[in-house]
């Protein structure tokens, strides 16, 4: 429930078979944490694949963590679990797994480069009148009009095309890679043969060993210190200090790419400052970026913060030019931050009953983990625990 209340915004489900004597399959709820890890929040075995099916399950998860309802869905392309969402969350972004359309588009469209071409079109970042032409252009130079998966496809575009989905924050996910990985880990814990007892044992342990894979990156973020690579010093040490490893290493790349970038100039409106950037390897690109100090949020025209919850390098310019030292508060997601997961008495404040309860036990849970591992590091200090818990 802790997990699913911090990281719950994106949600991804996908379903396995053959993982029991049943052969029913079997649906993993998971999302990215702040180590860009998977969080597993649940499993869901089923009677069938049918649109009533997928509807209880999402009803019972979303009935099982107080109602909270994701902003984005992530799944494969079955008709069924579109149609549940649409109907149990209407007011979610459903968005396509890439990876199942590129392997749709090799068994549908015979033509071969089509596939090199429309991983371009999921993948890359156009504006959406940009990728509009490099469709039609992709259309007419293939010869694809008439190719019904083709025009299905199309359709479907603002539900996988990148170029729509910009100001779309979808932690990280482009496809169901996540789920795909869950499913293959799975297979090293189950067997055809798994009685319903034996299917729940084992399932506890994949999830025991996701956490451990947690506890041990949140580990190396909050002992680790990273040597400063970038040249803009104070404000790459701030953001060691916050994000997580793998989330700091991606604004380091950012923080990097200020030194790719041109100045074309500053303009002013009111209190807002309008600065203007150019790359020296695509200088008809200009990218805006709208500053003023007295709001808390600063923007970016490439849509980066929007989609991937950290600042751009034309934020970081601006930073320079500025002369910012640290990443305003406004532009710092908390679910990438280390101390994403600490609970204080005021989280839980106010949360009656049966569900504080289960509240405080996770984060305690969360929190033993943590001190197990440390202890285990010493054989002295895990003697010492053993001693005082009688063991």
């Amino acid at each position: 429930m802790v997990d699913y209340h911090l990281f719950g915004d994106v949600l991804a489900f996908d379903a396995t078979y053959r993982s029991n004597k049943y052969k029913k399959p079997l649906v993993v709820f998971s999302a990215s944490n702040h180590h860009r890890q998977t969080a597993i929040f649940g499993f869901a075995l089923l009677e069938d694949e049918e649109v009533r099916t997928y509807r209880w399950v999402l009803l019972n998860i979303l009935d099982v963590m107080d109602n909270k309802k994701p902003a984005v869905v992530v799944t494969n392309g079955d008709k069924a679990i579109r149609a549940a969402i649409a109907d149990v969350l209407p007011l979610a972004r459903h968005r396509l797994c890439g990876w199942h359309l590129e392997k749709n588009c090799v068994l549908r469209v015979k033509e071969p480069e089509f596939r090199k071409v429309f991983k371009k079109a999921v993948y890359v970042n156009f504006d959406v009148a940009e990728f509009e032409e490099y469709w039609r252009t992709t259309v007419k130079s293939l010869g694809l009009m008439n190719n019904s998966w083709f025009k299905g496809t199309y359709d479907l575009r603002e539900s996988w095309a990148t170029a729509y989905l910009q100001r779309t924050f979808c932690a990280g996910y482009r496809t169901t890679s996540r789920c795909e990985g869950i499913n293959a880990f799975l297979k090293g814990f189950l067997t055809s043969t798994n009685s319903l007892l034996e299917l729940v044992h084992s399932l506890d342990r994949v999830v025991k060993d996701y956490r451990n894979n947690e506890v041990t990156a949140q580990f190396y973020s909050l002992y680790y210190m990273p040597v400063l690579t970038t040249g803009l010093d104070k404000i790459e040490l701030f953001a060691s200090k916050i994000y997580t490893s793998v989330v700091f290493k991606e604004v380091r790349k950012q923080i990097k790419g200020v030194g790719s970038l041109l100045f074309l100039g500053k303009d002013s409106i009111s209190t807002t400052s309008i600065y203007k950037f150019s790359s020296m390897g695509n200088r008809r690109m200009i990218r805006k970026v709208l500053y003023d100090p007295t709001e808390p949020k600063i923007e970016c025209d490439c849509m980066m913060w929007n989609s991937e919850g950290i600042p751009c390098c034309h934020i970081f310019c601006m930073m320079k030019y500025e002369g910012l030292e640290e990443i305003p508060p406004g532009l710092i997601l908390r679910r990438w931050c280390i101390d994403a997961k600490e609970w204080t008495a005021s989280s839980t404040e106010g949360t009656a009953g049966h569900d504080s309860r289960l509240l405080r036990y996770g984060t305690l849970c969360s929190a033993m983990t943590v001190v197990a591992k440390l202890a285990s590091d010493d054989a002295a200090n895990c003697e010492g625990c053993n001693s005082f818990f009688g063991t």
